[in-house]
């Protein structure tokens, strides 16, 4: 069984590695002093309502997608990157011009910081940059709540240590892409290239310096139905709850370009998610977290073909229950949604594995 998962492996991280093809060298030239992105939302940050600013560094990008490993099967984020390293200096340049955002913004404020990759992997993020972003931040009293994005294998006592010297009592978490509690699902649908064992170390050493784990988790990765992908995700909330994470943030999967999740769905073998799903594994989460746990999502692309999405009729109003969800974290908000389409949905939950096995 172990063989066979491993040549099943090898064949997906070939197939990854090709959709990608040349498109590293397609990447965009950019101003190495400006970010990729910036954005302000509104957010829940502690117990109320304030603003989030999130941040996408321009850096070399994700170790993991830049490797033979092909990366992850349904992530381009390496797209957004650069083919040359930034200096420290560039790279905290960015990070000051993504802050003039909040020059308006009264607490309580919340900084996610996203480089496409792992903000603690040392090769990404120099530790001279990295240390100077967070004191920084430090000097803002009106930020309460920092996000730090992170592969497991770059989670270590000494970075960790550093972290919270730096930004002192403020709520820290560290966001990992979890995805499934399956190992199964994590590698072979997904080609994650890590295993729960490194999720749990990385949370307990997390846990050690009073920081929490935002826990990504992917609804619907290629290769699984419709209600596979849904239980899965429910069971992945229920490990997550189980072992002390802080925030879930359910991604359902949108279609991103030069990725394997594209190949198969412009083949007509993958459709995103339906967003009757994204709110059933919502209800259940919410139950799951029992108050304890936030539970966080914004469709990447909700209503659209490449997004999460109904019959197109309903979209509008899900996608919008959703995010108050997120912001209220008021599971009564997502109660009364109803369409016509519901019965569709339910009838691809009920049928789906069942026609494939025919058709095949």
């Amino acid at each position: 069984m172990e063989e066979s998962l491993s040549r099943i492996n090898e064949v997906i991280r070939q197939a990854t590695f090709q959709a990608r093809g040349s498109s590293l060298k397609q990447r965009k030239k950019r101003d190495p002093t400006r970010p990729s992105a910036r954005w302000t939302a509104s957010a829940r940050v502690g117990r109320e309502q304030g603003t989030a600013l999130a941040i996408v560094l321009s850096t070399i990008g994700c170790a993991h997608a830049r490797s033979d490993s092909g990366g992850c099967t349904m992530c381009s984020y390496l797209l957004d990157g650069v083919q040359e390293m930034p200096t420290s200096d560039q790279i905290v340049a960015q990070f000051k011009f993504a802050m003039k955002e909040l020059e308006m913004k009264r607490a309580p404020l919340s900084v996610k910081i996203y480089t496409s990759g792992s903000f603690l992997d040392n090769e990404e993020i120099p530790m001279e940059a990295r240390s100077e972003i967070l004191r920084l931040i430090a000097e803002d009293e009106r930020i309460r709540e920092v996000i730090l994005e992170s592969r497991p294998e770059y989670v270590s006592n000494s970075i960790l240590s550093s972290i919270r010297e730096l930004l002192g009592d403020r709520t820290i978490e560290i966001g990992m892409g979890l995805e499934s509690v399956s190992d199964t699902v994590r590698t072979i649908c997904i080609n994650k290239n890590f295993d729960l064992l490194m999720f749990k170390d990385a949370l307990k050493t997390a846990k050690n310096y009073n920081i929490g784990m935002r826990a990504y988790v992917l609804l619907k990765p290629p290769l699984l139905t419709e209600r596979d992908a849904l239980l899965d995700a429910i069971a992945t909330i229920q490990e997550a709850r189980r072992l002390g994470v802080t925030t879930i943030s359910l991604n359902p999967v949108n279609v991103q370009k030069d990725t394997l999740v594209e190949k198969l769905w412009t083949r007509g073998n993958y459709r995103p998610p339906w967003l009757w799903s994204v709110v059933e594994v919502l209800r259940e989460a919410s139950s799951i977290s029992d108050g304890w746990m936030k539970i966080v999502c914004d469709p990447v692309a909700g209503g659209k073909r490449r997004g999460a999405h109904n019959c197109g009729k309903c979209d509008t109003n899900i996608v919008e229950a959703i995010r108050q969800f997120s912001l209220s974290q008021n599971p009564t908000v997502l109660e009364h949604l109803t369409c016509d389409c519901i019965s569709q949905w339910e009838h691809t939950l009920n049928h789906e594995d069942f026609s494939l096995v025919v058709h095949r």
